[in-house]
């Protein structure tokens, strides 16, 4: 398995939180633009005027980079913590992800995945972006059981999978994420998981 420590530790000065946003936010453009395999560090490092060496001491390598890149897009602890209306929390998780992979593009998401010949950026990106993501949507799903909303039984997992599978079924038969599209789906998926009296 590949080593999926944390971004290369630093050393001397403090970081500069400018350049760090613009190696960030660059990355974010060629991942889009181009794609993973033309990602390059020397592609960041000219396309920012930021030493390659500047970058190296931040990130290892280029899957080291892009996952960096992809999880400072979406920020998981960034989100409101679980309220008492797991309902609408879920909701307002559903809506971050769908913007997010809007702004970057699923299709590139799809292609990053499928570079089986670097699994550590495979590793990095289920440890960084899916691995934080799942354990927030089993939060809230664990808060609507804990309330007595839905079923004790449901399979937490199954149901991010159902939403998150919907969002990526509608972009695969090309139809755009219409209006209130995480509400009607987190109505309708909702029913199966009501307790029932």
């Amino acid at each position: 398995m590949a080593d999926v420590a944390g971004p290369a530790p630093t050393r001397g000065r403090p970081r500069d939180e400018h350049t760090d946003e613009a190696i960030l936010a660059t990355t974010l453009r060629l991942l889009k633009d181009a794609g993973y395999r033309s990602l390059s560090v020397e592609a960041v490092a000219g396309a920012t005027g930021v030493a390659k060496t500047t970058i190296y001491r931040r990130y290892r390598n280029k899957a080291d980079l892009a996952t960096a890149a992809l999880a400072r897009m979406t920020p998981v602890e960034e989100l409101p913590q679980p309220s008492d209306d797991p309902r609408r929390d879920l909701v307002a998780f559903l809506d971050e992800f769908a913007t997010a992979h809007e702004a970057v593009g699923v299709d590139v998401i799809g292609s990053l995945l499928g570079e089986r010949d670097d699994s550590e950026f495979v590793e990095l990106h289920r440890q960084r972006i899916i691995g934080p993501r799942q354990q927030r949507s089993r939060q809230l799903l664990r808060r609507a059981q804990e309330l007595g909303l839905i079923r004790p039984d449901a399979d937490l997992d199954l149901v991010m999978e159902l939403l998150i599978g919907s969002f990526i079924a509608r972009h695969l038969a090309g139809r755009k994420r219409p209006p209130r599209w995480a509400e009607r789906a987190v109505a309708t998926l909702w029913k199966g998981l009501e307790i029932r009296g």
